[in-house]
C-alpha cells in the first residue's frame, strides 16, 4: 500500500507539473499571438499613414502646378499689352478721320457752322495723339514695364518648381522609411511590451520581410508616362475659372478688373492733347475652338488661339498660356476698336515654361519694339511625374498592400524570463526519465519542447466614408488599416512559417471558407 501510495503521489505531482506547463504555454502562446497581431497592425498603420502623407503631398504638388498656371495666365495677359500703344494709335487715327468727317459735314455752300472748326481742331489733336502713341510704341515704352514682370514671374515658377522637388524628396524619404521598417522585421518596443522579459527568447520571422516589401512596392505606379498624364489631368481639372477660360464667378468676364488704370496707360507720354478718353479691353469668351485666353498643362505649348482646350492623355511637360483681346477707345466725338496684340488670335501674347517651352512673346508685331521677355529662364524641367501614384489592379484586393508578421518563442519561459521550478528535468528537456524499473527506461514529457509560433496578417485599405465606389488612389487621404483573414493564395506562406498553423487554416477553409477567406 505504501508503494502504491507513493506511485499515486508521483503521478499526481507529474499531472500538476503538466498542468502548470500547459498553463504557461497557453499564456505565452496568447501573448505571442497578440504580439504578431499588434506587429502586423502597427506596420499596416505605418503604411496607411505614409500613403495618407503621400496623398497630402500629391495635392500640394498639384496645387504648385496650378499656381504656376495662374502665374502664366496673368503674365500672358500682360504680354497682350505689348501692342497697347500701337493699338491706341490705330484707334486715334480712326477717331481723327471721324472728326474730319464731322468737320466736313458741318460745312454747306452757305457756310460752315461754328462746330466745324471745333471738329477740325479735334481731328488735329487726335492725329497728334496717334503720332505720340506711335512714337511711344517705337521707343519701347511698354517693353520696360512688361519686362520688369518677367523676372519675378520666372522666379515664382522656379520657387514653385523647387517646392515640388522638395516634396518629391520628402515622399521618397517617407517611402524609404517604410522599406526600412519592413526590412528590419521589428517594430519598436512592441516585442517587449507584449512578451515582457520573455522577449529574449522570442524571435521575429524575417522571411516575411520579402513578402511585405513586395506588397508595398507593387502598390506604386512606376510608369512615368502614365504618371505625367494623371498629374496633367489633375492640374487642368483644378484650374481656376480665370486660368481656364478668363472668366470669373458665374462666367462673368474678369479682364476689366485686371486693367483698372488702362486709360492712363494708353495715354501717350510723348505727345497728348485733349482729354484722356475712355478705354476698355474685352476678350472673346471660350467657344471651344476659339478663346480670348487660355492656360493649361500639356505636352507642348499652345500655338495660335484657334485651338481648343488641352486634350486628353497629355503627358505634361509644359505650362502654356496665351491671350488676345479687343481694345476699345472713345475720345471726344469718336470711337473705334483694335485687336491686342495687333495680329489678334493669329499671334497672341503668350508665355510658356518647360522642357519644350521657354517662350515669352507679345505677338509678332509686339516683339519688334516691346518684347516682354527680359532674358529670364523659362526652360525649367517641369517633370509632371514627380509624385507617387497608386497602381490599382482590376480585381480584389486591387493592389492594396497586405502586411504579414510571424514570431516564435519558447513557451516554457514565462513573462519573468524564467522557467518554472517544477521542471524537474535537470537537462531542461522537459522530459523525465525513469530507469531500472523494467526492460526499458520510462519517459514522461511534461511540456512541449517545440517553439510556439504565431502568424498574423493586416491589410492597408482605402475607404472614403460613405462611398465605397471611390477607387483607391493617392490623392485622397482615406487610407486605413485593419487585421485581415488569410486568403487561399496565402496558405503556402503560412505553411512556410508554421506548418501546423497552415494545416489548421487549410482545415478551417475546408469547413467554412467564408470564415477565413474574405474577398
Amino acid at each position: 500500500m505504501i508503494i502504491l501510495g507513493a506511485v499515486s503521489l508521483l503521478v499526481l505531482a507529474l499531472i500538476v507539473f503538466i498542468t502548470f506547463n500547459v498553463t504557461i504555454a497557453v499564456q505565452q502562446r496568447i501573448k505571442l499571438q497578440n504580439y504578431a497581431d499588434s506587429k502586423a497592425f502597427s506596420m499596416a498603420v505605418a503604411e496607411a499613414r505614409t500613403l495618407n502623407y503621400l496623398a497630402y503631398t500629391n495635392r500640394a504638388i498639384a496645387s504648385a502646378y496650378v499656381g504656376m498656371a495662374n502665374v502664366h495666365a496673368y503674365m500672358s495677359e500682360a504680354a497682350m499689352l505689348a501692342d497697347l500703344k500701337l493699338g491706341g494709335a490705330t484707334i486715334m487715327s480712326a477717331i481723327a478721320g471721324q472728326e474730319y468727317n464731322l468737320c466736313m459735314c458741318c460745312c454747306t455752300p452757305f457756310g460752315c457752322a461754328p462746330c466745324c472748326f471745333n471738329h477740325c481742331i479735334d481731328a488735329f489733336e487726335a492725329e497728334m495723339n496717334a503720332l505720340g502713341l506711335t512714337i511711344d510704341w517705337i521707343s519701347g515704352d511698354m517693353a520696360g514695364k512688361l519686362s520688369q514682370l518677367d523676372g519675378p514671374a520666372s522666379n515664382a515658377t522656379n520657387a514653385l518648381n523647387n517646392h515640388i522637388n522638395q516634396m518629391r524628396i520628402s515622399q521618397t524619404a517617407a517611402r524609404t522609411a517604410v522599406v526600412a521598417l519592413l526590412t528590419s522585421g521589428t517594430f519598436g518596443d512592441l516585442k517587449k511590451s507584449n512578451m515582457q522579459k520573455a522577449d529574449t527568447v522570442t524571435q521575429d520571422d524575417t522571411m516575411l520581410s520579402a513578402a511585405n516589401l513586395q506588397q508595398w512596392n507593387r502598390a506604386f505606379n512606376s510608369n512615368t508616362n502614365q504618371k505625367k498624364q494623371i498629374m496633367t489631368e489633375v492640374v487642368n481639372a483644378s484650374r481656376q475659372d480665370f486660368a481656364w477660360n478668363r472668366s470669373g464667378p458665374m462666367g462673368a468676364p474678369i479682364t476689366p478688373m485686371l486693367f483698372p488704370q488702362l486709360s492712363q496707360r494708353v495715354k501717350s507720354s510723348t505727345i497728348w492733347m485733349g482729354p484722356t478718353g475712355t478705354w476698355t479691353i474685352t476678350q472673346t469668351p471660350d467657344v471651344s475652338f476659339l478663346a480670348g485666353g487660355r492656360t493649361g498643362a500639356a505636352a507642348g505649348a499652345f500655338g495660335m488661339a484657334f485651338t481648343g482646350d488641352v486634350g486628353a492623355n497629355q503627358a505634361g511637360a509644359v505650362i502654356s498660356s496665351f491671350d488676345w483681346g479687343n481694345l476699345a477707345g472713345q475720345w471726344k466725338h469718336g470711337a473705334s476698336t483694335s485687336t491686342l496684340p495687333m495680329l489678334g488670335p493669329i499671334s497672341p501674347g503668350n508665355l510658356s515654361s518647360g522642357q519644350s517651352g521657354n517662350t515669352h512673346s507679345g505677338g509678332f508685331l509686339g516683339d519688334i519694339f516691346n518684347n516682354p521677355h527680359s532674358g529670364s529662364n523659362h526652360g525649367q524641367n517641369l517633370d509632371f511625374s514627380r509624385f507617387q501614384e497608386f497602381a490599382p489592379s482590376g480585381s480584389f484586393p486591387f493592389n492594396q498592400p497586405a502586411v504579414y508578421a510571424g514570431a516564435s518563442t519558447d513557451a516554457r519561459v514565462n513573462e519573468y524570463g524564467q522557467r518554472g521550478p517544477w521542471e524537474v528535468a535537470k537537462d531542461q528537456s522537459g522530459t523525465v526519465k525513469v530507469t531500472n524499473v523494467g526492460p526499458q527506461e520510462a519517459k514522461l514529457t511534461l511540456s512541449n519542447n517545440n517553439r510556439s509560433k504565431a502568424f498574423s496578417k493586416a491589410m492597408v485599405y482605402y475607404h472614403r466614408i460613405g462611398d465605397w465606389s471611390d477607387y483607391p488612389n493617392m490623392f485622397n487621404p482615406f487610407w486605413r488599416a485593419k487585421l485581415q483573414p488569410i486568403t487561399t493564395q496565402e496558405i503556402g506562406m503560412v505553411m512556410a512559417v508554421d506548418s501546423n498553423a497552415g494545416q489548421v487554416v487549410g482545415g478551417a477553409m475546408g469547413v467554412n471558407k467564408s470564415a477565413v477567406n474574405v474577398e
